[in-house]
């Protein structure tokens, strides 16, 4: 599709799910509306070391947790899942919940979400568009409705459900209460003002960036291999889609443009 040297872009590959939205136009007008609800658009190429996606809760997902690498690979489920999400659109008053409340206890988890309660325990907070939000392995955690989101996660389907709310998709107690833990997740403060660009999340397993470029903005070249979502303005890759960029490779924007990159390795 593309033309620029060095750009692979990516197209994306739409995952329905039941908490998902049954019109996608806004970011892809060439879709009619969904036979069903589609939750995800996947955004990164297969076997990449990052899954990028973005994510159109029009319902609350489901209280879940991921396991880390240790744990997935003694239990021969290849490597973990840390996460993170960007908050690319949000409706007033939308709300993520990551960890336990304060005054929550950890060995009321379990009984919670057999009651279909767990929602209950975790924190809630508002967001809005700009945000970050990490979420690594072992943290409970759920997305609210009307948000619009793009997670950067180790490339790992592990999840293990822990309250569903009664949708009638499976649990995994055992294995989610054995790794859920306290542990840093929750909103992180990068430093950037709002349409600025540089780094807003570094973990041991990718670094985040934002890059706002005026029209005719450059994207200087880099020793390693990155990976660009277009979340907003026109360049070699449209909107709503994924690319990966070359290591020395550039691009150049035809309008104002923001791009989210994803790399793999820590800070």
């Amino acid at each position: 599709m593309s033309t620029t040297p060095g750009l692979r872009v990516i197209p994306p590959r739409f995952q329905p799910r039941v908490w998902g939205a049954l019109d996608l136009s806004a970011w892809y007008p060439e879709r009619g509306r969904e036979a069903e609800p589609v939750g995800e658009a996947w955004l990164s190429p297969p076997n990449c070391p990052v899954l990028i996606k973005l994510l159109f809760p029009r319902e609350r997902l489901s209280v879940q947790v991921h396991p880390d690498d240790g744990y997935a690979a003694a239990h021969g489920l290849g490597r973990g899942k840390s996460e993170a999400w960007y908050v690319v659109e949000a409706e007033a008053g939308a709300q993520l919940g990551v960890g336990l409340r304060p005054e929550a206890r950890w060995e009321e988890l379990e009984a919670a979400c057999r009651a279909g309660r767990g929602a209950e325990l975790l924190h809630w907070f508002e967001v809005g568009a700009g945000e970050v939000i990490d979420v690594p392995a072992g943290t409970v955690h759920a997305i609210g409705p009307g948000v619009v989101l793009c997670e950067v996660q180790q490339d790992s389907d592990n999840t293990f459900r822990l309250d569903d709310y009664g949708r009638g998709r499976a649990l995994h107690l055992e294995q989610g209460l054995a790794v859920a833990r306290p542990t840093t997740g929750g909103k992180v403060t990068p430093g950037l003002a709002a349409g600025t660009s540089g780094l807003l999340l570094g973990t041991e397993h990718f670094r985040l960036s934002r890059h706002c470029l005026a029209a005719g903005g450059r994207l200087v070249p880099a020793p390693e291999t990155r990976w660009l979502v277009n979340l907003q303005g026109e360049c070699a890759i449209p909107r709503g889609y994924g690319a990966e960029l070359a290591p020395g490779s550039d691009l150049t924007v035809a309008s104002a443009t923001t791009l989210l990159e994803a790399r793999t390795g820590a800070a």
